[in-house]
């Protein structure tokens, strides 16, 4: 079964920050983890940026293992589109970015 990444740069709306961060931890990634495919997540802050600068300080990566990604990612839209999944207005979503990628080649560790 392929296996996917979905990553988000979030920032919360200015001053904010521990309204959106209590949100995304203890209700939108449970939220997500319960959604088909969604296997786990996890959140990370910036520490140091090496190239360029992003407004962005956050970063989740939720793991995602489904036949048909267009699917689950249509799941996880109706989802949210029909109240299912709790918004959050100290969430700057309009500045979001998320992508997804596709696990391809093979881990390398050191």
């Amino acid at each position: 079964m392929p296996r996917y990444k979905m990553i988000a740069l979030t920032r919360p709306v200015e001053g904010r920050d521990e309204e959106f961060n209590d949100w995304y931890q203890n209700v939108h990634l449970v939220e997500l983890c319960a959604m088909p495919g969604v296997t786990g997540a996890q959140r990370y802050k910036l520490a140091a940026p090496l190239q360029g600068y992003d407004e962005r300080p956050y970063l989740a990566i939720y793991d995602i293992e489904c036949d048909d990604i267009r699917q689950t990612l249509g799941a996880i839209g109706a989802a949210s589109a029909s109240g299912k999944m709790t918004p959050c207005d100290a969430a700057d979503s309009a500045n979001a970015y998320t992508v997804v990628f596709e696990e391809f080649g093979e881990r390398v560790e050191g």
